[in-house]
């Protein structure tokens, strides 16, 4: 977990009305707890002892349709903001062309105001395109990915 993201998260607890907010990613846990009306309070662990080096992940890009009468259920944005496919940087992706998802199982991340929202799938099938590029702003409505 990088520092800047750290910084953020003890900004979005200030600005809120939470009195807490813990986050995992991987094998670390950070967890930010305002007491009172003090300056939140940080803890953070991690199961891990030693560095894990991080795999340098290929760069996903949609795929663009072969043909301009494609099938299949399309799953669009439910709201504005960054597109991640992956859980955290080096990571592998959430679904990727190809694989059988469930309806309800996560696809997706949209970041809105320092906020990461978990998209999910409104229908279960086969992952067939990737419609948008990671890293990039989707739109409210957006199509995301095509389902076989």
């Amino acid at each position: 977990m990088d520092l800047p993201k750290i910084k953020a998260l003890i900004d979005l607890l200030n600005s809120s009305s939470l009195s807490a907010l813990e986050l995992a990613e991987g094998e670390h846990t950070l967890r930010l707890e305002r007491q009172g009306g003090a300056v939140p309070a940080v803890a953070a662990t991690s199961v891990a002892q030693a560095p894990v080096p991080v795999q340098p992940q290929p760069q996903l890009q949609p795929q663009v349709p072969q043909q301009s009468g494609a099938t299949g259920h399309v799953i669009h944005a439910p709201m504005q903001g960054i597109l991640h496919l992956t859980p955290a940087p080096g990571e592998p992706a959430f679904v990727q062309v190809g694989d059988e998802i469930r309806a309800e199982q996560v696809i997706c991340v949209i970041e809105a105001m320092k906020m990461f929202n978990t998209v999910e799938a409104d229908a279960a099938g086969r992952v067939a395109e990737i419609l948008a590029v990671p890293g990039t702003e989707v739109k409210l409505g957006q199509p995301l990915l095509r389902l076989a």
